[in-house]
């Protein structure tokens, strides 16, 4: 992204920590201009510390320069060898805070980074030298022998702390940063992310492995355990005392990959504060509400009180920063405006679930069956009896009002994108469903009965005739599941994922934000606020800019 006023269509300068780090998480802070970045090097298992700006001077924001010590040369066996080396240079996103040594084996120079690795660019006496990713350059003249080596310090602003034990997640508040770590004691720690200090930490219970964080607006920190069926709900006022805070479990389903806090007001305007916990494995998001202290259970026909079934295991989630629009009317004529969670799955998928009901947000048509007026194609013409014997002429009656055959459960993600076939046997009077993805249903149909499913996803009406059914008779027909889906980068603005555009094959965990678009300063005209959340597609290094309100990814960035 830009960070240039007077150049708006250039990118910003990276900000290098060494090509050999391993990162992972970031925490951003922020204050009258200084922007101060925080992340965790899987690599060394410590917490890297990076200045982006120091400040602004007029429009522009300050960036540190990065600087390099004098080079000091050893001359390892004292053989009174005295080569030079000049010209250093360092360049801003590019060198980074480390050791640097250009040794001699006796052949060759070699140049390595204490945390940019050995390189493989080859120093040359006489040559002007570059290292692989630009960090570095230098000129080398005269000989030297075996084990001879220059020594210099680059400096970018970058600092590490250690931890005791392995960080494994980390969040940012508004002035503190937390970290999960992983130890003989695991913690959750508290930094103060502008001066570096350790301020205390919490004791979580034995044998946990704490993972992602997320937090209340009242303080309360969740934090996941990747290991053990379990959110770790920590009170009190973590941030400043921790202390004095209070440690309790939450039992889950499973091992928990992420979990996610979201408070507001529902499409009824009911107010609602829910924890979402995405069980490790399962194709499901799970949401304990906060105010009554239980699961909620988005879909009352099914047995179970779970999450709905999104298809895949879940790679992230993210609260989204503010009320989406949804696309499917109320019985009003409305669309309504509720708080989401957005939910990256690993099959290559980006979803929205309407934290309200703990659906799964549908697009304007939505779930449903066969209906000849709606659709064109084949698959979704009404299903009519397929005789194997004797004449019959039950019929699966359509509703006369809506002109849809098969009523799918309105709550996205109940139903699934699949083909059903509903077959008549003689031996029971009865007629055994079974979904292609579903599997047979334990509920039989009868004729001139009202069906539904075992999960609550389908229902339907067999009327009989003059000609009564016989074995082997019988209907088929396609449920789409209708959810609103992003699942790539729509490069030729088309409106559809296909060949050559970006698909989402690996997404990362979402980041969510908002954006706020139109005047500020008051007038007729309204603000606007879009809704938006990042996803990082790991099989292509490429970032998809997702617009939550559309249901779309409108940009991608390599």
């Amino acid at each position: 992204m830009t960070d240039d006023p007077a150049a708006s269509f250039l990118r910003a300068s990276a900000i290098p920590t060494g090509q050999a780090r391993a990162l992972r998480d970031l925490a951003a802070f922020a204050d009258r201009g200084k922007i101060q970045l925080w992340a965790i090097d899987a690599s060394a298992d410590i917490l890297v510390s990076v200045p982006y700006t120091t400040g602004v001077e007029g429009e522009a924001p300050v960036e540190l320069a990065p600087e390099a010590s004098d080079p000091v040369f050893v001359d390892a066996d004292q053989s009174g060898d005295s080569p030079t080396l000049t010209g250093v240079e360092v360049r801003a996103g590019f060198t980074t805070t480390e050791d640097w040594s250009i040794e001699f084996d006796g052949t060759r120079w070699w140049a390595k980074g204490s945390r940019s690795g050995t390189q493989e660019s080859e120093p040359v006496a006489g040559e002007t030298y570059h290292s692989d990713q630009g960090e570095l350059v230098f000129t080398i003249d005269g000989t030297a022998t075996a084990g001879d080596r220059f020594e210099l310090s680059t400096d970018n602003g970058v600092l590490e702390y250690t931890v005791d034990g392995r960080p494994t997640a980390m969040l940012g508040t508004t002035d503190r940063l937390l970290v999960s770590i992983e130890s003989s004691t695991p913690l959750l720690g508290v930094v103060d992310p502008w001066t570096g200090t350790w301020l205390g930490s919490v004791a979580l219970p034995e044998g946990a492995t704490p993972w992602r964080i997320s937090r209340a607006s009242d303080g309360t920190v969740f934090v996941a355990d990747s290991r053990n069926p379990a959110v770790y709900v920590i009170s009190g006022d973590v941030a400043n005392d921790p202390a004095a805070s209070t440690v309790s479990v939450l039992a889950t389903a499973a091992p928990v990959i992420d979990v996610a806090w979201q408070a507001g007001t529902d499409a009824d305007d009911l107010v609602f504060e829910r924890l979402f916990v995405a069980p490790l494995g399962l194709q499901r998001v799970d949401i304990f509400d906060l105010a009554t202290g239980e699961w909620v259970d988005p879909n009352p026909g099914d047995a179970e009180v779970a999450g709905v079934d999104l298809g895949s295991p879940i790679s992230g989630l993210a609260a989204s920063a503010g009320p989406v629009w949804l696309q499917q009317e109320n019985a009003w004529g409305a669309l309504p405006r509720v708080p989401t969670m957005v939910v990256s799955t690993q099959d290559g998928f980006v979803f929205q679930l309407d934290s309200g009901t703990g659906c799964a947000v549908v697009s304007a048509r939505g779930p449903h069956g066969p209906n000849e007026v709606l659709d064109s194609s084949a698959s979704f013409t009404y299903a009519a009896i397929e005789d194997q014997g004797p004449a019959s002429d039950a019929e699966m009656l359509v509703d006369a009002a809506t002109g849809e055959q098969v009523a799918v459960s309105s709550c996205g993600g109940v139903a699934r994108g699949e083909n059903w076939t509903v077959v008549y046997e003689s031996a029971s009077v009865s007629w055994i469903v079974e979904g292609s993805l579903s599997g047979e249903q334990v509920a039989r149909a009868y004729t001139d009965q009202r069906y539904v499913s075992d999960t609550g996803a389908i229902s339907f009406y067999i009327a009989g005739g003059t000609l009564p059914p016989t074995d082997g008779d019988r209907f088929r027909f396609e449920v789409d599941r209708g959810l609103l889906v992003i699942s790539g980068i729509d490069n030729d603005e088309d409106g559809l994922i296909s060949s050559g555009d970006s698909t989402l094959d690996a997404p990362s965990r979402p980041l969510a934000y908002d954006d706020t678009v139109g005047p500020t300063g008051g007038g007729w005209d309204e603000v606007v606020r879009r809704q938006y959340a990042l996803v990082m597609a790991e099989n292509a290094d490429t970032v998809a800019r997702c617009h939550l309100d559309a249901g779309v990814s409108q940009v991608g960035w390599e």
